[in-house]
């Protein structure tokens, strides 16, 4: 058996001993996800832990790892009072009942895993018939900085923390990177690059959107409301390109799901702790009291781990956590929901939260920062606010901008969220409230550099505003009539249909509009830098984003594509001086060279392009003292010259 499918499964079966130790009666899929989302939570984190005191990422470290999970997880099913015969013999007859009893379940499963299938076969680096990788729009523009980070853990000889930012030299790296971590498992066992982005893609995707299909039937009893809340889900929001007209909130698979791979796994393990919270925090059952400790100590450690998992999912999950368990402590009296919850998350995130944020530059959490969008924020703050009087009517105008804005990018959602919200009971609508106070407050505060990137917090928001939004559909009951019954099912299925139709026409145009992400001759380049030079040469190229250098051979480079340094938190009076220093040593500038410790210099398509965009000239003769690889494929722009700094 390959080691990455051992490792998968190991991984998985940690999972699993852990969901005994449980009260939670899970639904035999719902085990399954759950298992695979929380087993893979903490062996990521432990197989990277082992590999830093090591010092790099080998097979030996994927094996000691591989042989620690096993052996936890046969004392944890021991400890839950099972083995692991018993369990997967439960696990299959439980499969067998729900194929013979739940068709419904297993169909939205298998819709769901071939759509997933497709998306990512499709739009991750496929290949055509010449060898060109293709990708969708938003997969092309972020893919090769995780794929630089990929090749960077699996090719390079050292590893420690904090880790070096392979896009921008003598630079630490605070970006969430455990789950392209997991991918450089998988190609150390025995994957190829693209397969062990899609392989991990579709299985927590697939995790994902089964645990929310879970979280809407346990929030509200119906299936029908998960099956109709995932839908809306993958196919709300609006087409990109249109924000000249004011239009910002993207369809979600579009914005996230598909191209930020951070987001797949946070928000698997997000909705695995939510399960855990409603679980814990509202059944009123006194077993399912006695053994709420457990539920909250898991979902406790499964939030210390997000912060270089995907921070976003850990600001989000960790407010809600926070909020929910004060209400029921507060409710119950009971200090211990809280304590429980606390402990594990502080010891977890506070040593990453510390690291994280000696790489947080002032223009992360700006505030006040109304209307989310740039041009509200300039409009808003432009009312006049000099006096109590003006103030209050700016305040006024406020609110005003705001119920425009939403009303034309959530559209009919709003209404299907007023009128679930009114159907959903008690327990669903003090649930649902801390995913509204976020959306209240990612309207006031900008989190990242790039505004947009609230919409990762917005994220949840529409997901549990897709399970309110659902029960809507409960209003047609409430008319006996037939005539009235009618128009209500008409009128919701338009709101329904208002809230998905742009969705689908995004997902029409992410298909149609696929982009060249390498050619087949930038592949064989990187195979020849693999091949031939030092894992930690240094390389001076051009700052494109896909260069396919520091994408495919995992070599560091002076500087890379300047939107992904600005947003990662390095201000743009650092990026403008090193590319002010780039340009130099285009031009010849040796003592740059030397100072900044340059093994190879690239002269290829790449750097032509970074000289005419910044209007300057490279100097071919500065370099002609050095040992010189010509990769031509052919004359003018195809040429390849690669100079060995000696």
């Amino acid at each position: 058996m390959p080691l990455w499918i051992f490792f998968i499964i190991v991984s998985f079966l940690l999972g699993l001993s852990i969901s005994f130790l449980l009260s939670y009666k899970f639904h035999c899929i719902e085990r399954v996800l759950f298992s695979f989302v929380v087993g893979n939570a903490i062996t990521i984190w432990a197989t990277f832990l082992l590999a830093c005191l090591k010092g790099s990422l080998s097979i030996d470290i994927i094996l000691i790892s591989i042989t620690i999970y096993i052996f936890l997880s046969v004392i944890l099913f021991r400890v839950s009072k099972e083995s692991v015969k018993a369990a997967f013999t439960d696990l299959k007859n439980k499969a067998v009942i729900i194929w013979h009893e739940d068709k419904l379940t297993i169909s939205f499963f298998m819709l769901i895993l071939l759509y997933l299938t497709f998306m990512n076969v499709y739009g991750v680096f496929r290949i055509d018939e010449v060898g060109n990788l293709y990708a969708f729009h938003t997969v092309w523009a972020d893919y090769p900085f995780h794929t630089s980070v990929i090749t960077a853990f699996v090719y390079r000889a050292d590893l420690s923390f904090p880790l070096n930012y392979p896009q921008f030299l003598h630079m630490e790296m605070h970006y969430p990177f455990l789950m392209d971590f997991y991918s450089a498992v998988l190609m150390k066992g025995g994957l190829d690059l693209r397969c062990s982005l899609i392989i991990p893609n579709i299985l927590f995707q697939l995790s994902f959107f089964g645990l929310f299909f879970f979280l809407a039937y346990r929030l509200t009893g119906l299936k029908k409301v998960g099956l109709l809340a995932t839908f809306i889900f993958i196919f709300a929001g609006l087409p990109a390109g249109l924000q000249s007209v004011n239009i910002h909130f993207l369809n979600p698979m579009y914005a996230v799901l598909m191209p930020q791979r951070t987001a797949m796994i946070g928000m698997g393990i997000s909705f695995a702790v939510y399960i855990l919270l409603l679980h814990a925090l509202f059944t009123d059952e006194q077993d399912t009291q006695r053994h709420a400790y457990r539920e909250l100590i898991l979902a406790g450690v499964l939030i210390g781990l997000l912060p270089y998992i995907h921070a976003h999912s850990f600001m989000v999950t960790a407010f809600v956590a926070l909020f929910l368990s004060a209400v029921v402590c507060i409710k119950k009296r009971n200090l211990w929901v809280l304590i429980s919850l606390l402990v594990p998350l502080i010891l977890l995130s506070l040593p990453q939260i510390m690291s994280i944020r000696t790489g947080i530059s002032a223009d992360f959490f700006v505030f006040p920062f109304p209307g989310w969008t740039e041009e509200n924020r300039n409009m808003i703050m432009g009312f006049d606010w000099s006096s109590i009087v003006t103030a209050a009517f700016s305040i006024a105008k406020t609110i005003t901008v705001l119920q425009m804005f939403w009303a034309l990018n959530a559209g009919g959602l709003i209404i299907l969220l007023a009128l679930g919200f009114l159907k959903a009971d008690k327990k669903a609508r003090l649930f649902y409230l801390p995913f509204l106070l976020l959306f209240v407050i990612a309207n006031f505060v900008k989190f990242q550099p790039w505004y947009f990137d609230n919409y990762k917090i917005f994220i949840y928001w529409l997901a549990l505003s897709a399970v309110m939004a659902s029960l809507a559909t409960l209003w047609v009951t409430d008319f006996n009539k037939r005539f009235f019954k009618t128009l209500a099912t008409v009128l919701l299925a338009i709101l329904i249909l208002a809230s998905t139709s742009f969705g689908l026409v995004t997902h029409v145009a992410m298909v149609e509009d696929s982009y060249v992400i390498w050619t087949q001759e930038e592949t064989e380049i990187a195979d020849w830098v693999r091949a031939n030079t030092p894992p930690d040469s240094v390389f001076l190229t051009g700052s494109a984003h896909n260069h396919p250098i520091p994408s495919l051979s995992g070599r560091p480079r002076v500087m890379g594509y300047e939107g992904w340094l600005w947003s990662h938190g390095i201000n743009w009076t650092m990026i403008n001086a090193r590319k002010r220093d780039e340009m130099a040593m285009f031009r010849g500038n040796y003592a740059l060279v030397k100072d900044y410790g340059v093994d190879y210099v690239c002269i290829g398509p790449y750097e032509r392009a970074f000289a005419r965009d910044n209007e300057f000239e490279i100097n071919y003769s500065a370099f002609d003292d050095e040992t010189r690889y010509d990769l031509a494929y052919d004359e003018g722009e195809g040429i390849w010259r690669i100079y060995g700094i000696t």
